[in-house]
């Protein structure tokens, strides 16, 4: 989904956005299609049932990667910056018993435009990051174990920093939680210290989760990997108690349907 279609969504209610956000290839697009797939299996999240989606092509395109074939396991390919100076949203909607549906959108935006705006927040090229930061419900952000832990590890660390103290700067208290993607991959206790200490500066209470493509352990504790994104995604649920307003349109005609329905 595009900008373009927010309107018609919000006919029904106030969407939820919940914004990933981290570095380039972090494992944003990796999470969404887990989800997706998580979701399909059983069409609930907690105790909420699936209740459609109007970007089931976009999810698809995003999953298709992580199925398996008979051959090697892959991974999405990654969002690309030149995509559009806005994010690609997608959509799921749920119901709890006999209550109306409540829509989420979740947005696949390149790390290029995170790093563009921790930098500088009016940077041109950042405005997809502006326009997330300004709009979303809840944010997660994506702590790449990898990156963390690899060669580069001191500039994945300060670019991660960096990025945590902008969105600190205008979340405005809207809830965060800090998530250790590839969390299969061991990082250091100091790295991990600077980025949860930087966190907890900008969100006191942020919350913390691991995820991975494929169980693993965190000392002699052994976690599912299907459980620990499910954990991620029911706190996304629980903590989005506030979507955001679609800007309205004037109306510029005489017709009298059309000039009631501007003034409600």
């Amino acid at each position: 989904m595009g900008t373009t279609d927010l309107p018609f969504l919000a006919s029904r209610g106030e969407p939820k956005l919940v914004a990933l956000v981290g570095p380039h290839n972090a494992g944003k697009t990796t999470i969404l299609g887990s989800w997706y797939q998580l979701v399909g299996r059983s069409g609930r999240a907690g105790e909420a049932l699936f209740a459609g989606s109007y970007s089931l092509e976009g999810w698809e395109a995003v999953a298709h990667a992580l199925r398996w074939n008979g051959g090697a396991p892959g991974f999405p390919p990654h969002t690309s910056s030149g995509a559009g100076r806005r994010p690609g949203l997608l959509h799921l909607a749920f119901r709890e018993a006999d209550r109306m549906p409540v829509d989420y959108l979740f947005a696949d935006a390149p790390g290029e435009w995170f790093h563009r705006w921790a930098v500088d927040e009016n940077a041109p090229d950042a405005e997809g990051a502006r326009w997330l930061a300004d709009r979303a419900s809840a944010f997660v952000v994506v702590a790449d174990c990898e990156a963390l832990a690899g060669r580069s590890r001191g500039e994945a660390r300060n670019d991660l920093v960096q990025l945590i103290r902008r969105l600190g700067s205008v979340r405005r208290g809207r809830p965060v939680a800090l998530v250790w993607a590839k969390a299969d991959v061991e990082v250091s206790a100091g790295i991990r210290d600077a980025i949860w200490g930087a966190m907890r500066l900008a969100a006191p209470e942020a919350a913390r989760f691991r995820t991975s493509v494929s169980d693993f352990s965190i000392g002699d504790i052994r976690h599912d990997a299907a459980e620990s994104m499910l954990d991620l995604l029911g706190w996304s649920f629980e903590r989005t108690a506030r979507g955001f307003d679609i800007p309205r349109s004037g109306v510029s005609c005489d017709d009298p349907f059309f000039l009631v329905g501007a003034r409600t």
